[in-house]
């Protein structure tokens, strides 16, 4: 018999892919897709954050913050600016041309959220958030090391 551990794992891959493709589908014309749009809201919200910082918000590591930080530049999307008191640390921008982008971000992500939560009550809707929060805290915590906090 399969332990529910399969069935979170499957459903929570099925959800990441056709999340990515409907991402990459609705942001094409903008010339972004999944990878970077994590990004851009993020710098959008957080205007003059540090790569570093950045990467901690969504648990990615430095390469893949990066690639998405390059793609954007090239796009004219963000700006960075070396720290003056630390010239190895880069505070990234949005531009003026990021504006309607993020908009657009928005109205995708709250479509795509309808979508997910669909046929679903507020409180089914609020407690798959919740409960997908705290998957998602254990994952990290284990995988950092901190196993200790995951109750087996």
């Amino acid at each position: 018999m399969r332990s529910s551990a399969y069935f979170f794992t499957k459903f929570t891959s099925i959800i990441y892919r056709l999340g990515n493709r409907y991402y990459d589908r609705e942001l094409a014309r903008h010339q972004i897709g999944c990878g970077q749009q994590f990004f851009l809201l993020r710098i959008y919200e957080n205007e003059g954050i540090s790569m570093y910082d950045l990467a901690k918000t969504g648990y990615y590591d430095k390469g893949t913050v990066t690639r998405a930080i390059q793609k954007l530049e090239e796009l004219s999307l963000i700006r960075c600016q070396v720290d003056e008191a630390d010239r190895r640390i880069r505070h990234l921008y949005t531009t003026p041309a990021a504006r309607p982008i993020v908009e657009n971000l928005y109205e995708t992500r709250q479509k795509w959220n309808r979508i997910l939560t669909s046929g679903m009550t507020e409180q089914e809707a609020d407690e798959a958030q919740r409960l997908l929060g705290k998957m998602a805290e254990n994952a990290y915590n284990y995988v950092n090391g901190q196993e200790e906090h995951v109750h087996e």
